[in-house]
């Protein structure tokens, strides 16, 4: 997500925008080699890609969910402030199915 859009949107904002320019060039008579507007739309989807996807981050106090096998209890834990280890995952049972 980029400023609460998905990366397509954005990528495809961008392209669009860049393709915008490349035509008003082209109108004015200027010369612009294909393999430069590939490379340029091949480098914005790159750098769009790495914002997108940027590994989430965990803050000291922080709480998250530990994923468990189906039917296991879910454990929940908190992250803990360095060098102190992370307090072990509290276990919330699972409700009987009806």
């Amino acid at each position: 997500m980029i400023f609460g859009r998905p990366q397509n949107l954005i990528l495809g904002a961008l392209t669009a925008l860049f393709n915008v320019v490349i035509l008003a060039l082209k109108a004015s008579g200027t010369e612009v080699p294909p393999e430069i507007v590939a490379a340029v739309n091949v480098a914005l989807a790159a750098i769009i890609t790495l914002i997108a996807y940027q590994p989430p981050t965990l803050n000291p106090g922080d709480t998250l969910n530990v994923t468990t096998p189906a039917g296991m209890p879910t454990a929940v834990t908190t992250v803990a402030t360095p060098p102190a280890a992370d307090p072990a995952p509290v276990m919330t049972p699972v409700p009987p199915k009806a």
